[in-house]
């Protein structure tokens, strides 16, 4: 008996029109974009986040145990979080591509209607920054249990609206991404499954990339990092990517974009950004400070958000 295989993920370079990559998406669940960052983006990025990569060690952080399962982070990885106040001007780069803001806006962006008494009134939803992180895996890094990011956010897959999902997940390949290093683990089709069917390695294809390359996932599609097994001398032993996640702007900010970033760097970033980065009210007026206002309205005040900078360093000047 022949055993068939697993359906592999399309790959579609970033000059084709954006509405050819949403029908992908709708169908599989992920593609692969290639040419998404420039060379000389990708080179900007690789060169800002090094020296970050070469403080930290291998990943053993506990702090996702209780509600992920000690195995969901295995061995074998380093993380560097909170690329907002890391690399801030390569990030920036990075929101601002024509390919990430149309996946984003199409797949979490809504209209709806409600009545405020006799009037209906239009309400909209936009997209904001999820997370960040540089991943990289070494060698003997073990593979990740298959998992759909939608998990923290607590959303049942709902037959009648297959495509709802309150994240979607933006990989981009800083190395090459093979098999042997740890390309991501991606079942297409499952965001179609309904709750109660396990997904099984048997059912993967990887995210074999070139820098440069990015995955896009909906929440709802199983996939997971892979497992590193190259030899320390191979030429591409470490597999490097960048997360840029985006969500719902109405759901809790899975990474506190404002506690993560420092006073000083927000102050800095450009408008779009900080409405992308939570910086703002959502489009339907959630996530306001003090009279219904947006928090980028403080960020120069020398109270409430603006003291969080000036704070910090007194209270480290005190200890």
């Amino acid at each position: 008996m022949t055993v068939p295989m697993p359906p592999s993920l399309v790959t579609i370079d970033a000059s084709e029109p954006l509405e050819k990559i949403y029908e992908i998406i709708e169908r599989d669940g992920g593609v692969v974009v290639k040419n998404m960052l420039s060379p000389e983006l990708l080179a900007e990025c690789m060169s800002a986040i090094e020296p970050h990569f070469k403080t930290r060690e291998t990943y053993t952080s506990k702090a996702t145990h209780d509600e992920l399962g000690a195995d969901f982070f295995p061995e074998g990885s380093k993380r560097v979080y909170a690329l907002l106040s890391k690399i801030p001007d390569q990030l920036t780069k990075i929101m601002r591509l024509d390919v990430w803001q149309g996946i984003m806006s199409r797949f979490l962006s809504d209209e709806y209607y409600s009545y405020t008494g006799e009037t209906l009134l239009p309400q909209k939803s936009g997209y904001m920054l999820a997370s960040t992180a540089a991943l990289r895996l070494v060698p003997g890094a073990k593979p990740q249990p298959l998992h759909r990011d939608q998990i923290a956010y607590m959303v049942r897959p709902d037959p009648s609206n297959p495509l709802f999902t309150p994240m979607v997940g933006c990989l981009i390949a800083g190395s090459k991404c093979t098999y042997k290093n740890g390309a991501t683990a991606v079942i297409p089709g499952s965001h179609l499954w309904g709750p109660d069917r396990a997904p099984k390695r048997s059912e993967c294809t990887y995210a074999e990339m070139e820098p440069g390359s990015a995955l896009f996932c909906l929440g709802s599609t199983y996939h997971a990092a892979g497992e590193n097994i190259c030899e320390p001398t191979d030429e591409d032993a470490l597999r490097t990517l960048f997360a840029v996640f985006a969500q719902r702007d109405y759901y809790r900010q899975d990474q506190e974009e404002i506690l993560s970033t420092p006073i000083q760097i927000a102050r800095r970033l450009p408008e779009d950004i900080l409405k992308l980065s939570g910086y703002h009210k959502a489009v339907g007026g959630v996530g306001y400070v003090e009279d219904h206002q947006s928090p980028h309205e403080f960020l120069q005040a020398d109270y409430g958000l603006g003291q969080f900078g000036a704070g910090a360093h007194a209270i480290k000047n005190a200890l």
